[in-house]
């Protein structure tokens, strides 16, 4: 009977062989032919380029050079009538890309690593970074949780941010970008070898409910509790329910207080065509934990009822930081005082923060604040 060819030793080999020839190791796995499109500067007038190395400006179309810089010098992307100027010359070209040689590119004083394309659009300059999925969540996680933190507790937020993007890039298929840089936070200066290890650790886990990949939420403290995701938002998307969360009780952003100008807080409103408010109050609260959910302003001429996601926005995110709070008026201001930081939806991170000290898993800590999920690994 004639011997197997076993493949994996003759790949081996050929291994082997090309270390011997060139002497380069060969990669471990081959890299992702896929990339993640983040949007990270949008509708504006100018952009600043640079690198350490060399930096080169190409028309995407065409593949001709516009610019090439080394060392630091800037190259200056404007927007034009017929087109972008690019290092004092304007070309009639609508998509731009950029790449370096051995270094991140800095782009407006951020630095970024991969590429990056600039498209030319009505309200202004697009720039997108073309990132592969790995060195984007090691950019996302200690942006969005504390490298500091225990290692489950980032095992966490990696699984949770690798869904919560690949939904993205799923349903954006025909956009220009998968997902912004403040969906989710994305700041590559912020890597650290700890959420490196997180993100390798979980890598192409995944979180599905009800047969879907989910879309997962998170936010900083819950405040005892979480919420369903159509109190926040209006959407159609099945969602797992909500816990009580009695982790979160001790951490520092569990109870809030904040006063506003009556004055200040009438201007907010009216920037949203809700004038000559009067007072506020509660119009309903979820079912969940009794928090907010909308309220109704009274008004001069009628009463007006507002989301609370919106009422939020309004105010200042990190003015009015949850949807569980009372409010009083006292001598000209109006004062709340609540308990969470975030729209609670989803995993707490303070309460993953708990979870993971007391020796939790990471997909014990997920399945806690997701119940129903399963990981699953998809590569995509």
């Amino acid at each position: 009977m004639a011997e197997r060819i076993n493949l994996k030793r003759i790949l081996t080999a050929l291994g082997l062989l090309a270390f011997l020839v060139t002497g380069c190791v060969p990669p471990e796995k081959p890299p992702r032919a896929r990339l993640i499109r983040v949007a990270v500067l949008q509708a504006t007038k100018s952009i600043t380029l640079s690198s350490k190395s060399v930096l080169t400006v190409k028309d995407s179309r065409s593949g001709k050079v516009l610019s090439r810089a080394r060392n630091g010098k800037p190259v200056v992307v404007r927007l034009s009538p017929k087109g972008m100027n690019v290092a004092g010359r304007t070309y009639g070209t609508s998509d731009l890309g950029a790449t370096s040689t051995t270094t991140r590119i800095s782009l407006n004083g951020k630095t970024y690593p991969g590429g990056l394309r600039i498209l030319r659009r009505e309200n202004g300059l697009l720039a997108i970074n073309f990132v592969d999925l790995d060195t984007y969540l090691k950019a996302v996680v200690p942006s969005e949780m504390l490298p500091t933190w225990p290692q489950e507790a980032l095992k966490a937020q990696a699984v949770v941010s690798r869904s919560f993007v690949l939904y993205h890039v799923l349903r954006n298929k025909g956009k220009d970008y998968d997902i912004t840089s403040k969906k989710q936070v994305y700041n590559p200066d912020k890597r650290d070898p700890r959420s490196d290890r997180a993100v390798d650790a979980t890598r192409d886990i995944v979180l599905f409910y009800k047969g879907n990949l989910l879309l997962p939420f998170f936010s900083t403290c819950c405040g005892g509790f979480t919420e369903y995701a159509s109190n926040v938002w209006e959407t159609d998307e099945q969602f797992p329910r909500p816990v009580e969360c009695p982790f979160c009780r001790d951490a520092p952003d569990y109870h809030w207080r904040a006063r506003m100008a009556l004055h200040q807080f009438r201007r907010k409103l009216q920037s949203a065509g809700i004038a000559s408010a009067r007072s506020i109050a509660v119009h309903r609260r979820s079912t969940s934990g009794r928090r907010i959910t909308a309220l109704k302003v009274q008004c001069e001429d009628r009463d007006r009822i507002i989301k609370i996601n919106r009422f939020r926005l309004l105010m200042g995110p990190n003015v009015i930081r949850s949807g569980l709070f009372d409010s009083e008026v006292q001598n000209g201001y109006i004062v709340f005082i609540g308990r969470g930081w975030g729209h609670a939806v989803g995993m707490c991170q303070r309460g993953a923060k708990v979870l993971a000290e007391r020796g939790k898993s990471f997909k014990s800590v997920l399945r806690y604040y997701f119940p129903g999920v399963r990981t699953r690994k998809m590569r995509w």
